[in-house]
């Protein structure tokens, strides 16, 4: 949660009135300067299974790591405050996973809602999973554009968090770069096509903050996630499949950023963003801004 009073109320209560109730739900306040954690605790002050502290801002991959750390259960979902759950969307996850046990992740499709609550369009998410219907092939896919949105969209078996990693410290692509590393670690994915999640499109959204930095961290994810495919990884690239991923790249003008990741990810022996040190190097930073001008 950070500075959503207007929404976390809503964003719990979908957790709260859900068909499968949650065995426990943290939440985290990173740093709001807004009334967002008096609200939090007049809900919790009736309700044990509600674990709540807050820290000084971090950032959303920091918050979210730590209440994985946290989370005692099986498995783990994420909702960001100012998303909302559909009333079935944990039973509905909980049922799937536990007839395919061999599923690591679950994902749904969702709806987009306003700051009032109101159901609204998005052409781009539709082209976005056209594109997948069409490819056939989540890494180029997502590649192209990520359809499965946000970090509110994931339902997990908390080992799976030991196996790939946590999230990123990046402000705009740590969602990307972490559905693209489970395509790289050949994570099966559960997808359910119904709108289980509602996610709320709002003036202050991060994605829409920057789109420059946006692009740039966008172009990291791609980069570490193609170096994976095409040196470590345990589900390598199929050559003939490179073509189609360099028409993505030069479809949204990303080929000079990835290509300057990639050639500082070799330099450095780079193998996750986790552990990243591009945004630590003045020179790669000064160089990476010449490119995206």
């Amino acid at each position: 949660m950070y500075n959503h009073e207007k929404f976390i109320t809503a964003a719990l209560y979908s957790i709260i009135n859900q068909t499968l109730p949650p065995k426990e739900i943290i939440v985290i306040d990173d740093g709001s300067l807004d009334g967002s954690g008096a609200l939090v605790e007049a809900v919790a002050e009736a309700r044990p299974k509600i674990i709540f502290w807050s820290h000084p801002n971090r950032g959303a991959h920091n918050t979210i790591n730590a209440g994985i750390h946290r989370a005692s259960g099986d498995l783990v979902a994420i909702l960001n405050s100012d998303d909302v759950y559909e009333p079935t969307r944990l039973e509905r996850a909980a049922k799937a996973l536990l007839a395919r046990p061999e599923a690591d992740v679950l994902m749904t499709s969702l709806k987009f809602i306003n700051d009032d609550g109101a159901e609204i369009s998005n052409p781009w998410f539709d082209r976005a999973i056209g594109f997948y219907h069409e490819c056939n092939d989540l890494g180029l896919a997502l590649v192209n554009g990520n359809f499965f949105m946000t970090t509110s969209n994931l339902v997990a078996r908390r080992s799976l968090f030991s196996e790939v990693g946590y999230f990123a410290d990046l402000r705009y692509a740590h969602d990307l770069d972490f559905f693209l590393r489970l395509v790289g670690h050949g994570k099966i994915i559960e997808y359910i096509d119904e709108k289980l999640l509602s996610y709320r499109l709002h003036g202050n959204n991060t994605i829409s903050e920057n789109h420059s930095k946006v692009k740039i961290e966008w172009a990291a994810a791609v980069a570490i996630y193609l170096h994976s495919r095409w040196s470590i990884s345990v589900s390598p690239m199929r050559w003939n499949r490179s073509g189609h991923y360099l028409d993505i790249l030069r479809k949204h003008e990303l080929t000079e950023l990835v290509l300057m990741f990639l050639a500082f990810f070799e330099s450095n022996n780079v193998q996750t963003l986790e552990r990243n040190t591009w945004q630590q190097d003045p020179s790669f930073m000064s160089a990476l801004q010449a490119v995206k001008q």
